[in-house]
């Protein structure tokens, strides 16, 4: 996910996101610069994804990085995650209750490590490790029964080149759930 410009790197990175959704949906992500700094990928709106029993399910995702110069490799520029946010409702509302939510954001709130929301237990952050979009993924394919698009070679296959991709250029170990 590296590029020889910022802007290369940014799109190497959306490319990679994409492409991991594009397992679970056609919809496109909405990529954009948000500052001078900061770039954000996210839903709008959420994904509608069907599960194998019929039931809808809605996937809400938000991505905010920056790029910065490579510290491995001159002339190089990689992406930095600075927070996530993966949600997951029966309902398309944001404001809806969540069945889960995975988030990092260590700049805005008082809880700033990597943790889970579950709403049958309300107000509580569990802690997790750092969560690739990978993993969420695959979790909603095989314990949630949300339908892949592709084979399961296919998304199995992207999956698994994504989070090597990720660990690769990750400054903070991601432990999966393996």
């Amino acid at each position: 996910m590296a590029g020889k410009t910022p802007k290369e790197a940014a799109d190497s990175f959306v490319g990679f996101l994409q492409e991991t959704v594009s397992c679970i949906t056609a919809d496109p992500l909405t990529a954009f610069r948000q500052s001078d700094k900061l770039y954000r990928v996210l839903t709008n709106p959420p994904f509608a994804l069907t599960t194998r029993s019929g039931a809808r399910l809605f996937l809400s995702i938000t991505q905010v990085f920056a790029v910065v110069a490579d510290p491995k490799e001159k002339r190089q520029f990689k992406v930095k995650t600075r927070e996530y946010s993966y949600r997951l409702s029966r309902e398309a509302d944001v404001r809806a209750a969540e069945v889960l939510a995975y988030h990092w954001h260590p700049g805005a709130f008082d809880v700033r490590h990597p943790h889970l929301h579950v709403t049958c237990v309300p107000r509580v952050h569990f802690p997790t490790s750092r969560v690739c979009l990978e993993d969420v993924i695959e979790m909603l394919i095989r314990y949630y029964g949300v339908r892949p698009r592709l084979t399961h070679a296919e998304w199995t296959g992207i999956l698994d080149k994504n989070k090597r991709a990720s660990e690769q250029m990750a400054t903070w170990k991601i432990q999966h759930p393996r």
